[in-house]
């Protein structure tokens, strides 16, 4: 049996400014807290249930990891937010495969339409473009895989 097989995980790259918009946004949390602690237990409820919902809804989302899986001719994209939490974003074909090309390419300049989905470092270098055909329309999958993957879809498609 010849299975195909491999896995890449690559870490979203954060802009720079991020944590800095973070801690101004816990120091502002903290401000705001102290603050309405002396006007009302209201508002101060009302600030420890955002801060709660900022902490489980956005805090996971600023660390995000996409893991590449290769089964045959199946690639898996998942994501990882915060190393504890998986989505499945996109299971496809890759027989179905219809073109993929370097993002930096002119070719990308003719590719506009169709869903975008954008599973890649955030490098646009060394990031490549999927295109899969999917009910009528076009799926654009940005990914950013290393030699060895790139050698397994070349080969698998």
């Amino acid at each position: 049996m010849n299975d195909t097989f491999y896995e890449l995980l690559v870490k979203k790259n954060k802009p720079d400014s991020s944590a800095i918009i973070m801690s101004a946004i816990n120091i502002i949390a903290i401000v705001c807290m102290l603050v309405l602690t002396l006007y009302t237990q209201f508002a101060m409820i009302l600030v420890i249930a955002l801060g709660f919902v900022f902490y489980y809804l956005v805090y996971p989302k600023l660390s995000v990891e996409y893991e590449y899986s290769l089964l045959n001719a199946d690639l898996t994209v998942d994501a990882v937010y915060n190393k504890t939490k998986r989505k499945n974003i996109l299971t496809m074909d890759i027989k179905t495969l219809e073109t993929a090309f370097p993002t930096s390419s002119p070719k990308m300049n003719g590719q506009r339409n169709g869903k975008r989905i954008d599973c890649s470092t955030g490098d646009m270098t060394s990031s490549y473009c999927l295109i899969f055909p999917n009910n009528g329309e076009n799926i654009l999958l940005f990914i950013t895989p290393d030699a060895r993957m790139l050698d397994m879809l070349k080969r698998v498609s």
